[in-house]
């Protein structure tokens, strides 16, 4: 399932052919749905119906029709829930802090010292300042496998809300272990330790020590938010064994239960045949 507004209909769009659409001299306003055309002509349009009835006045403001996508992009996205929002904007090949994972990037392209060359890379490839593709993929997968798992009511906002808390802490999660494993800005994290300044000494010498990398210590707080998520939704081994248990103790200790045990026994005891023994006294 995807958080992404789908594209718009002829009905729930604005109604117009896709030439003024185009047309970036047309502008469209808020108040009362209209949207002036070049010609100067006001037309209702459907434009902002996504919107509820604004409480400020925005009718100053005017759009375009491609900012009117964007407009709505973005509310749907919040609506949706701010996970939604977690996949990190992409920055390009010269940018991203995770440039060197990403099958983005042509390899083949190489500098002159033979490293790979960022600044020479097609950026038609890359879907710059819009959602990076591969997290939103990652979340959405993570997302629909705890729906699965744990049969989530699709019409529950609380239920909704948790499994994509959970996907969310699963893609942060990523973005660390990916630090860990290449390495962060200075190059430190690989063996989950980060050289720290702690002091200068009497000679001008910087007294360093070696600490747990605050990824690490991240990954772990990550792991215990988890972990009280699942806690609430009975998704750990451990709880559904507490909640089998307490099913079990509440059956055990039914009353009706009880009785009617007891009846069973006593119906056999009395259908059980009698065996009279002989008993002699022995001098």
């Amino acid at each position: 399932m995807s958080n992404e507004s789908k594209p718009e209909s002829e009905e729930s769009g604005p109604s117009f052919t896709e030439e003024q659409k185009a047309d970036n001299r047309s502008v469209y306003k808020i108040k009362g749905a209209l949207v002036r055309t070049k010609e100067g002509t006001l037309l209702p349009t459907k434009a902002f119906a996504f919107m509820d009835i604004p409480l400020d006045d925005y009718s100053d403001l005017e759009f375009s029709y491609d900012q009117v996508k964007r407009v709505q992009m973005h509310t749907m996205k919040m609506r949706t829930g701010f996970q939604a929002m977690a996949p990190c904007l992409c920055s390009g090949p010269a940018k991203c802090l995770f440039r060197f994972r990403c099958p983005l990037v042509d390899r083949t392209k190489l500098t002159i010292s033979g490293e790979i060359d960022f600044q020479n890379q097609n950026l038609k490839a890359w879907p710059l300042l819009r959602q990076c593709i591969f997290e939103r993929d990652f979340m959405e997968f993570q997302r629909t496998r705890y729906m699965e798992e744990y049969g989530v009511d699709l019409s529950s906002p609380t239920e909704m809300a948790m499994v994509s808390r959970l996907a969310e802490l699963d893609l942060y999660e990523y973005r660390l272990t990916q630090v860990l494993a290449s390495g962060d800005n200075k190059g430190e994290g690989i063996d989950l330790l980060k050289e720290q300044v702690t002091g200068q000494s009497l000679s001008g010498q910087w007294i360093k020590k070696l600490e747990v990398h605050p990824a690490f210590d991240l990954k772990e707080r990550l792991h215990r938010m988890r972990e009280d998520i699942l806690k609430s939704m009975v998704g750990t081994r451990r709880e559904r064994y507490k909640q089998a248990q307490a099913l079990k103790e509440k059956t055990t200790g039914d009353p009706s239960t009880v009785i009617s045990s007891l009846r069973d026994r006593l119906e056999k005891m009395e259908s059980d045949t009698i065996v009279e023994a002989e008993f002699k006294e022995s001098k």
